[in-house]
């Protein structure tokens, strides 16, 4: 009987622990992955830069590593447009992304897309990206933040 017993509390607890462990769909995930194309803004084509999962027995704990503080684009003295974005870390070290911008048109016809910049972002801080287009006509923009590779 006790051999039973403790046969029934292993298996209970096998079945709880796998439960516990699969992966479930993400409606947030799924719905950055699958969002039309966003402008003016700035997104993390790096999913997992921006937050970490991790499933717990009794539910999930959701931390981010990184977030958009602010960000916008101003014209400059020549006309070009200037684009910035305002990055923070929230872990406890210094990290390596890249980051780039797509210029559109105003008709939301891609224009230019510059090359990835690799910058650091010291531990708990904020550090600024900042881009400038090459032509002085009106654009959109749509920044990309990825981790360094």
């Amino acid at each position: 009987m006790n051999r039973t017993l403790t046969g029934i509390s292993v298996a209970l607890a096998a079945v709880l622990l796998v439960s516990g462990c699969l992966h479930r769909d993400d409606p947030e995930r799924v719905r950055e992955r699958t969002a039309e194309t966003e402008f003016d803004a700035v997104v993390f084509t790096d999913y997992d830069l921006r937050r970490t999962e991790r499933r717990w027995l009794f539910g999930d704990k959701v931390t981010y590593r990184f977030t958009v503080e602010d960000h916008g684009k101003r014209r400059t003295e020549t006309g070009t447009t200037e684009v910035w974005a305002r990055l923070r870390n929230h872990t406890d070290h210094d990290y390596q992304i890249q980051a780039r911008t797509v210029f559109f048109d105003q008709d939301r016809a891609p224009e230019d897309t510059t090359a990835w910049q690799r910058f650091s972002v010291p531990a708990n801080s904020l550090s600024d990206y900042r881009e400038m287009s090459t032509t002085t006509k009106p654009l959109l923009y749509r920044v990309e933040v990825r981790e360094a590779k």
